[in-house]
């Protein structure tokens, strides 16, 4: 396996469960990339690795997630930086270490640049989704996907009552 964390890499970690949920809200506000469904939530690998685009991410995607915190990974010339955001403010910023702490092994793998989205789409196909496409499709997508969410809750609920 290659080392790549030379390469400037940027990403959000958040607690949203459904990774084609997390694809089409970065699709909808232009973000481009891919998405890896973990147990512990969605993180968004970006094609742009510009300077301020992890915080434009990070505030953008950090108001739909409403109260949850997002976590923002922004590596450049291997030096790793973490910001957290909560309703499209920062909140703070981490050290990686104490960050990474708790996050699933494939989080800390990207964000190391042990491993790629690609070498994760080669073992985990079911869990990579592409955020990709025009913004009515994203919309269209999270649409449908809420429908799905919502009919879901009111099975459980009508099963427990």
């Amino acid at each position: 396996m290659a080392d790549h964390s030379e390469q400037d890499f940027v990403a959000i970690f958040a607690p949203i469960p459904n990774g084609k949920v997390m694809a089409a809200l970065c699709q909808l506000n232009g973000f481009k990339g891919r998405v890896l469904e973990t147990s512990a939530g969605t993180v968004a690998v970006l094609v742009n690795t510009r300077e301020g685009a992890a915080a434009k991410a990070g505030q953008v995607v950090s108001v739909y997630a409403k109260d949850m915190t997002v976590m923002v990974l922004d590596r450049r010339e291997g030096q790793l930086a973490i910001d957290l955001y909560q309703t499209g403010q920062h909140l703070k910023s981490l050290p990686p270490g104490l960050a990474l702490a708790d996050a699933p092994g494939v989080i800390v793998s990207l964000a190391s640049g042990a491993q790629t989205m690609d070498d994760l789409a080669e073992t985990h196909p079911d869990k990579v989704f592409p955020a990709q496409g025009g913004k009515w499709k994203a919309f269209w997508t999270l649409q449908k996907l809420g429908r799905e969410g919502r009919k879901e809750l009111a099975k459980r609920q009508a099963a427990q009552g």
